[in-house]
């Protein structure tokens, strides 16, 4: 059996959708908020990690440091924006099965919500915002990358 180390999803939460298009195809709550197109980050408690590709850059600045720590299967985390604020969450990911991932790597899904944050980024991630994503854990790597073709929402 293979054994999923913490993700650092701060949202990551920690990580945060399924296969999910542009904020727009989403259900409503997609209309605010954000999305990230890559995630490269350190499995581990607390876990540590990049966002990259972000909308909305006049909020996100494009980019964020994420840090997670996790217990069980849910975890909180905070992602710092490119000087344009935080965002907090808290989250619970299962393992999907069968997976998606390339071999050695296990797919989780994340779901979570904001829980607060600060600056620019707060006015367009506000609180109560659903996040989402979908992604693999590579336990011989130490790594968790979003799972190729999505996003992590948030």
């Amino acid at each position: 059996m293979r054994r999923l180390l913490p993700l650092c999803l701060v949202t990551v939460a920690l990580a945060v959708p399924a296969s999910l298009t542009t904020a727009f195809a989403g259900p409503a709550w997609a209309l605010t908020g954000a999305s990230c197109t890559k995630l490269a980050a350190t499995a581990g408690n607390p876990s540590t990690g990049t966002l990259s590709g972000c909308s909305d850059p006049a909020n996100t600045g494009k980019s964020g440091k994420l840090s997670s720590t996790v217990s069980g299967s849910s975890g909180t985390g905070t992602i710092t924006w490119n000087k344009t604020g935080t965002t907090t969450t808290s989250f619970t990911f299962k393992v999907v099965t069968p997976d998606k991932c390339p071999s050695g790597a296990v797919e989780a899904k994340e779901t979570g919500t904001v829980t607060g944050g600060s600056g620019a980024a707060l006015k367009s991630i506000p609180k109560g915002q659903k996040t989402s994503a979908t992604v693999c854990a590579n336990t011989s790597k130490n790594t968790v990358t979003l799972l190729k073709g999505t996003k992590f929402v948030i």
